[in-house]
């Protein structure tokens, strides 16, 4: 193929790869909404495709050093490409498993840091995930045809990973000179660095994520409790994870049922919270069921322990007919 040829070509289709790209960003972000994570928060920048430059695609075919492609159109598989950037590493896994799972595409893995780092235990360079998505079947995206041959490149790193590797990519694969032994050294030096970090933040998230709380999923399960019975979305605020870590000792795998037992007893009780439901933040969140659940059951402990400003507790006692706060 000449260079005019693979011009053309990629003119021709520029357009699939970009409906494909397009494609890939939208399932894999709603598959991670699905799966109850709030995209501005999980992803660190935001996720999009991104078609090559044609100049930079005709360079790596024709010119670049080392590329000795037979058929260049086709074995260059980045043409379009997607970027996930997430903040620890088990977060790159669960993207893993929605690529992995889907039904729109077959994947090839092509790189994983920890393969690279079975492989290469000595060798401390660019880490990241890679994956060449193509369609299990033809399809077609609004009025554009995506045959089964079209590839797309998606990368997941962390935040760290992504730094290092858009300094090293700019700083040195794009070098336009020979880049010095103590350079790759440096550069070598800082992913060591970052990954000794990310294996940090890895383990604080994962202390932050033991107990009770998390491994019940007690938070989505109030939320989802509140909902059924007011038919109104909780909001989530710091002052509830304070009230919930004071009192985790309470928190087993029957603390819902007991939950939603109490409340269909007690039937005012969702009443009242949509008539009070601007009166007060408490009102607006799920784990009000749970402190009119102890002011029933528990009301010395929750008394003994409360650790915010104890008069909030005094209309929610009134809404229950609780005749005094006092042990």
């Amino acid at each position: 193929m000449t260079e005019a040829e693979f011009q053309a070509k990629w003119h021709q289709e520029e357009s699939v790869y970009k409906s494909w790209g397009q494609f890939i960003v939208q399932k894999i972000t709603s598959s991670i909404k699905d799966r109850g994570k709030d995209l501005d928060t999980f992803l660190k920048l935001p996720a999009k495709h991104r078609l090559k430059d044609e100049k930079s695609l005709i360079d790596k075919a024709f010119y670049r050093a080392g590329k000795n492609y037979s058929d260049p159109y086709n074995e260059i598989e980045d043409k379009v490409g997607a970027r996930f950037v997430v903040l620890v590493i088990e977060d790159i896994k669960l993207i893993c498993d929605i690529i992995e799972s889907s039904e729109f595409w077959s994947f090839d893995a092509c790189k994983h840091f920890n393969v690279d780092k079975e492989n290469s235990p000595l060798l401390f360079t660019y880490q990241s995930v890679h994956y060449i998505l193509r369609p299990k079947r033809a399809m077609n995206i609004g009025s554009v045809e995506i045959p089964i041959n079209i590839p797309c490149e998606v990368q997941i790193r962390t935040l760290l990973q992504h730094a290092h590797a858009e300094l090293t990519h700019d700083a040195i694969y794009k070098a336009k000179t020979a880049i010095k032994p103590k350079v790759h050294r440096t550069v070598a030096k800082c992913m060591a660095l970052i990954e000794t970090t990310d294996d940090f933040f890895t383990q604080v998230s994962q202390e932050l994520n033991k107990g009770a709380i998390e491994e019940l999923g007690i938070i989505s399960k109030l939320d989802a409790l509140y909902y059924s019975f007011t038919g109104i979305k909780a909001e989530t605020q710091k002052s509830l994870l304070t009230i919930l870590d004071e009192f985790e000792d309470l928190i087993d795998s029957e603390l819902i049922g007991k939950i939603e037992i109490f409340v269909r007893k007690n039937k005012v009780i969702p009443e009242i919270i949509k008539s009070k439901y601007t009166d007060g933040a408490l009102y607006k969140q799920s784990t009000i069921l749970f402190i009119y659940w102890m002011l029933k059951y528990k009301k010395n402990k929750l008394l003994d322990n409360w650790p915010l400003d104890r008069k909030m507790l005094i209309p929610l006692a009134t809404d229950l007919g609780v005749s005094t706060l006092d042990n």
